[in-house]
């Protein structure tokens, strides 16, 4: 019978054993990746949390895998993409919404594998703490046994019992064994408890061990992988820019609704303003440099302006004492994407005009791409030379973050003649256009209003 409960509950443990094998992993809710992280890169106290563990990596493979074969469906499209750019947008669209997955995903494994780190050291010296422990309690447990055999012999009990002198000191002496007997099994039972903490303990360092190599080996992995989804974007960029000439000329030249833009525009009504005439033209931005030139894009397209490659949030400056004739921040900083024709004119975004006089010159310089955050000015206001007016951003028809600069030479143009041709119409462009180069100062042999290249002016 003895046999048969032990063979009984052998089975018994083996099916526990093999059921808890095979029954899939916890179900939980992982869509708060942060606090996942933060938790499983912590040593887990119990199996439990063990199992929660390794279904979250299970987890955050499903969305590795995921974003990998959306990128490859991306990359496959641009391959059959043709002269359409409704398709582009399309597609940009989703490039930047791989890539902001993609970048939350690499932040998320940079911030793992350092809290990893910091955990296996804190683990060690933990685990270092509790082997002294246990081999302290150990030591103590097996002196005391010692102590006790040398001193009561082998026969310890029946020594004890048999020279008791009645009853009473028999009874009273066998309540003291049972005693130390209690005493020397809770001890035991504690150091049984350390012991299997301290197992737990090792296996947890082996894991979050094997996790970090994993989130380094994934980190890579994904580094590689914007890497080469900046490189096709930029190619799908290259060639938008070639086809939008015709389209963003039309969308630019569109006649305006001037009530729908009138509370953004200087009004004729504010009377004369002057102008101090400065010496030369300041940076407006700090930092950064050109993404490109006027007047084409590096890899070709019609390109009106100086593109100032920096971060979103970079201050812009006044780059001369003037007067704001337009400015509005009609959409969020980071909304940009190609063929997004948000803002005015079409496609700038958020975006600002204003008017200076630089040696005796009048000019109208914009702003497009602006952020909508630290926008500073408004219509009709006079601002000095250096200050802030608004901060850079990635807003409207781009492909990234950067400032859009175009200036115009509008030559011994009054300033009221200024406001009252730009408070009818707000063509940013001042009769220039945008559909080539034929306006720029260099082709008119003089004649204003024309287009000046940026780069003239700021280094």
């Amino acid at each position: 019978m003895n046999t048969f409960k032990k063979t009984s509950a052998a089975i018994l443990a083996l099916s526990l054993s093999l059921y808890s094998f095979f029954t899939p992993l916890f179900a939980q809710d992982y869509s708060n990746t942060e606090e996942w992280y933060t938790t499983c890169s912590k040593p887990q106290t119990s199996q439990e949390g063990v199992k929660a563990c390794q279904g979250f990596q299970e987890y955050q493979n499903k969305r590795k895998e995921e974003l990998a074969q959306s990128i490859q469906s991306f990359n496959e499209s641009i391959q059959t993409l043709e002269n359409d750019t409704n398709q582009v947008a399309a597609l940009a669209q989703e490039q930047k919404a791989l890539a902001e997955q993609l970048n939350t995903q690499i932040a998320e494994k940079e911030a793992a594998i350092q809290q990893i780190e910091a955990n296996i050291q804190t683990l060690q010296q933990e685990i270092e703490a509790k082997q002294a422990e246990i081999e302290a309690w150990d030591a103590q447990i097996k002196e005391r046994m010692r102590f006790e055999q040398a001193s009561l012999g082998t026969n310890m009990i029946i020594d004890l019992v048999m020279g008791s002198k009645n009853l009473n000191d028999m009874l009273r002496r066998i309540s003291g064994i049972e005693r130390i007997t209690e005493d020397d099994q809770d001890q035991i039972e504690r150091l049984n408890e350390l012991k299997a903490e301290l197992e737990l303990q090792k296996s947890e360092m082996d894991r979050l061990k094997q996790e970090q190599e994993s989130q380094k080996m994934q980190l890579e992995e994904q580094r590689a992988q914007a890497q080469a989804l900046e490189e096709s974007y930029n190619k799908m960029v290259e060639q938008y820019q070639a086809q939008i000439l015709e389209l963003q000329a039309k969308k630019r030249e569109a006649q305006i609704d001037m009530d729908s833009i009138r509370n953004f525009t200087i009004s004729t009504a504010m009377g004369n303003v002057m102008i101090a005439s400065v010496p030369g033209f300041s940076a407006p931005i700090a930092g950064g440099g050109k993404t490109a030139g006027t007047w084409a894009y590096p890899g070709g397209g019609l390109h009106l302006g100086l593109d100032w490659g920096v971060p979103i949030g970079t201050p812009v400056y006044a780059p001369a004492d003037g007067l704001i004739l337009y400015a509005n921040n009609p959409v969020p900083s980071n909304s940009g994407y190609l063929g997004n024709w948000s803002g005015y004119p079409y496609g700038g975004g958020n975006t600002i005009e204003m008017l200076c006089n630089v040696n005796g010159t009048l000019y109208a310089i914009s702003f497009a791409h602006l952020a909508q955050e630290n926008f500073m000015v408004s219509a009709g206001q006079s601002v000095a030379q250096g200050q802030q007016i608004a901060a850079t951003g990635n807003s409207g028809n781009t492909s990234g973050p950067h400032c859009h600069i175009e200036i115009y030479n509008l030559g011994q143009m009054s300033v009221e003649e200024a406001v009252s041709r730009f408070s009818k119409n707000a063509d940013f462009a001042w009769g220039t256009g945008w559909s080539g180069t034929g306006t720029s100062c260099d082709a008119t042999g003089g004649r204003t209003p024309c287009r000046e290249r940026p780069e003239k002016f700021f280094s």
